[in-house]
């Protein structure tokens, strides 16, 4: 049994499920599992019902103990804020030094990237090393949304990541194309895994009591779905772009569900244009976001155009494959070689609303029956490359060795896990 501690900005009930898949899966395979967390504000900015603020909170979720500490709840535009969002549980997270039970390793979600002070912090007060999983690379990532500009604040963020990257015995990042630029900047690639993503499909194999089509009135039309965080990086701004050219087209809608710090701006868009093609369902429990992906004829991925966008693969691509439905993908790199390597629907460049209304014609175009093989593709791809207990073996295996050892090997670590 190794004792892990589990850090993380977000977590269950928040729509960000991989630290609490981790956790649970953790647990039942024998370990003695402990989250850090914050309280549970995002996308929103605002806090769950059923919290308020304290310096912590203890709680079970799952069978699993989490220890949430305070967090100044934001996720907004203002950058400044945005900052204290991240400071305020950086320094209230490294009370879990105390308070949380001993542990043999860290497992580390990033971003944000300060969350990288606080594991070095606990890690050096509880003697234990710790594994960094990179999701998205910061500050890059903050500068491709618009959340920031170059200038001082952002060199200093630079020298930061470095600072992290060298003292983290293990570096986990979803692609290649992550790794390879972690290895220009610098970083010893000894230390850097490729740790795929990977999805619980069994949410998608039940049956839902909810008929969304039925319920917000989709009826025959051709309906392509965005679900998921409505934030400035996904760039959603050609999305309504791509409506206006679609606006004679009364038999195709464009859906989006999720909420998030552009929602607001990109609601008065909509309104500017007086669009009637363009529809905002808000937030819905995570359970039930199967059902309003199975509900769509089409799904769709949207990265704001940026060279960090082809380092990225938005955890939503898997839940698109199971949900059998045809992806839309307009972004590149290890996004887009997903989608084409399933054959599961078409990529395209993004913040290009032309191409992406093209695309959207050409698959409401389509015979239901050639649809119906483009989903059939993708939920055959993700069972062979993405099945969750497959990866979390990955997993599983990096922590067990890290807790014994906090040294860099000496021969260079495998590409994947």
């Amino acid at each position: 049994m190794t004792r892990i501690l589990i850090l993380s900005i977000y977590h269950d009930p928040e729509p960000i499920p991989k630290t609490g898949e981790l956790a649970r899966e953790l647990q039942r395979r024998g370990h003695s599992v402990t989250v850090v967390t914050a309280f549970p504000h995002y996308p929103s900015g605002r806090l769950y019902p059923g919290y308020h603020l304290a310096p912590w909170r203890w709680e079970m979720r799952d069978g699993v103990r989490v220890l949430r500490t305070f967090i100044y709840p934001y996720h907004g535009r203002r950058g400044g804020l945005r900052m204290l969002n991240y400071l305020s549980w950086m320094v209230s997270s490294i009370q879990a030094a105390w308070l949380a039970p001993a542990c043999d390793v860290i497992y580390v979600w990033h971003p944000p990237l300060t969350v990288g002070v606080s594991a070095w912090v606990i890690s050096k007060l509880k003697r234990a090393p710790f594994v960094y999983d990179v999701q998205d690379l910061w500050p890059e990532s903050a500068l491709a949304s618009g959340l920031m500009r170059p200038g001082r604040l952002v060199d200093g963020l630079y020298r930061l990541a470095d600072w992290v990257y060298k003292r983290a015995p293990r570096i986990l990042v979803v692609s290649q194309a992550a790794a390879d630029y972690l290895r220009q900047r610098g970083v010893d690639p000894r230390k850097i895994l490729v740790a795929h993503h990977w999805l619980d499909t069994s949410p998608f194999e039940r049956e839902s009591t909810r008929d969304v089509r039925a319920e917000f009135g989709f009826g025959n039309k051709f309906v392509v779905m965005f679900a998921g965080n409505l934030g400035m990086v996904q760039g959603l701004d050609t999305v309504i772009e791509a409506a206006t050219l679609l606006r004679d087209r009364t038999d195709v809608e464009c859906v989006l569900v999720g909420d998030g710090s552009d929602r607001a701006r990109l609601e008065r868009l909509v309104a500017e244009q007086r669009l009637s093609n363009v529809r905002f369902l808000g937030q819905h429990p995570q359970a039930d976001m199967p059902a309003f992906m199975r509900a769509a004829d089409a799904l769709l991925v949207h990265l704001r155009r940026s060279e960090i966008a082809d380092h990225a693969v938005p955890t939503k691509i898997l839940s698109y494959l199971a949900a059998g439905r045809p992806v839309v993908c307009a972004t590149r790199g290890a996004a887009a070689e997903i989608v084409r390597s399933a054959n599961a629907g078409l990529t395209l460049e993004s913040s290009d609303p032309v191409a992406l209304a093209g695309a959207i014609s050409y698959l409401a175009s389509l015979p239901a029956a050639a649809r119906d093989q483009l989903g059939r593709n993708g939920r055959a791809h993700l069972a062979a490359h993405f099945d969750k207990q497959t990866v979390i073996d990955g997993y599983e295996r990096v922590l067990n060795e890290l807790a014994g050892s906090a040294q860099v090997p000496t021969e260079k670590a495998a590409e994947r896990i």
